[in-house]
């Protein structure tokens, strides 16, 4: 299974009804993340792939988008 499926398939599973999403569709304004999903994605992430998430790094460009969470997720993995 590939990176973005595996968050595609947790970011489904955070919230009942949880609508399909594409990649680049911002899951802030779209109401799919909010805060506390947004920490359970964090927690998650940290867990699942072995990087710490720096606060600094919990900014939109980070977390809004599939895209951009598996992107900051492949740069966390490489530096760790």
């Amino acid at each position: 299974m590939s990176k973005q499926q595996q968050v595609y398939d947790f970011i489904k599973g955070l919230k009942p009804n949880v609508p399909d999403f594409e990649p680049d569709e911002n899951l802030l304004e779209s109401d799919i993340l909010d805060s506390v999903a947004m920490m359970e994605l964090v927690l998650w992430s940290e867990g699942e792939f072995g990087f710490t998430v720096d606060t600094d790094d919990l900014t939109p460009d980070n977390f809004a988008t599939l895209n951009a969470i598996v992107a900051y997720i492949d740069k966390s993995v490489e530096n760790s």
